[in-house]
C-alpha cells in the first residue's frame, strides 16, 4: 500500500493569529508534523494544503511538498475538512499513485512518526 499524509494548514486562526507559524519548542508548529511525516516509514509522499502563500514557503523550506494553494473558500472556520480534503484529491494529480490519505493535522505537536506509523499499521 502507498500512503499520502495531506497536512491542512490555512492561514485566518480566528483564535491565535497565525497559529501553524506560531514557535512551539523553537520552530513553526507546522514543522513538528512535517518532521514527523518525514520520519514515517509508512508515508510515500506528504504534502501541506493551504491558502497562505508563507505556511507554503515554511513548508516547503521544511521539507514539504505544497503542490498549489487551496482557495480561500475553502480556507475559512467554518470549512469542513471533509471537503478540503476531497477538493485536494480532485485536484491533485498524483493522487491515483495512493491507495491511502492520512489526515495530518499540524496542531498536533506531539504526535510522532511513530504514531503515525502505528495508525497507517
Amino acid at each position: 500500500m502507498k500512503f499520502l499524509g495531506i497536512i491542512p494548514a490555512r492561514s485566518g486562526s480566528q483564535t491565535i493569529k497565525n497559529k501553524n507559524l506560531k514557535t512551539f519548542n523553537n520552530k513553526p508548529l507546522i514543522y513538528w508534523t512535517i518532521k514527523a511525516a518525514k520520519n514515517s516509514k509508512f508515508l510515500n509522499h506528504f504534502v501541506v494544503s493551504t491558502n497562505c502563500k508563507k505556511i507554503a514557503s515554511v513548508g516547503k523550506k521544511y521539507g514539504a511538498d505544497v503542490p498549489f494553494l487551496r482557495s480561500n473558500k475553502l480556507a475559512k472556520s467554518s470549512t469542513n475538512m471533509h471537503d478540503v480534503i476531497k477538493d485536494f484529491i480532485k485536484k491533485y494529480d498524483k493522487v491515483k499513485n495512493f491507495d491511502v490519505v492520512v489526515l495530518l493535522q499540524p496542531t498536533s505537536p506531539l504526535r510522532t512518526s511513530k504514531d503515525i506509523d502505528k495508525g497507517c499499521k
